[in-house]
């Protein structure tokens, strides 16, 4: 797995989507959510991104807390279910490029964080996973560009 330091990710006019889900469900979720976008009369202009957090709450399978965010081609007004974010934009991240299933996302957001601790680097946001295809995710953590 490459990783790539002082990366740029920016993205306008996202709908903002948070749910729960786990691992295993997580392809037919990103494919139902691409698939809505008609029903809001809305258009996806750049691939999706997400961002995630763990929770096990006592079961077998992990749950978990999602947020994600859909380019869509015009601005709408925020309500229960959807919310309208005019941008997401992470300066001086790192990148690393994940192949292979979602279920193995771990694994590689695991390495990055066992490269950024041998770095000595402080994550200073969540991890956003970037959906290239189902098979490759980039993987963005924007971090402190002081160090000391």
């Amino acid at each position: 797995m490459e990783i790539i330091e002082k990366q740029y990710l920016s993205v306008e006019s996202l709908l903002s989507y948070r749910t729960r889900s786990t691992y295993s469900k997580l392809d037919k979720l990103i494919e139902h959510i691409s698939e809505s976008l008609k029903f809001l009369e809305m258009e996806r202009t750049e691939n999706i991104i997400f961002s995630l957090k763990e929770n096990t709450y006592g079961t077998d399978e992990t749950i978990l807390d999602l947020e994600f965010f859909v380019p869509v081609s015009k601005e709408f007004k925020s309500n229960e279910f959807y919310v309208y974010k005019p941008q997401l934009m992470l300066f001086n991240a790192v990148r690393a490029r994940h192949s292979g299933t979602y279920d193995t996302l771990k694994n590689s957001r695991k390495k990055m964080q066992t490269y950024l601790s041998r770095k000595c680097y402080q994550p200073i946001t969540d991890f956003y996973y970037y959906i290239n295809n189902s098979n490759l995710v980039d993987i963005y953590v924007g971090i402190n560009g002081n160090i000391v």
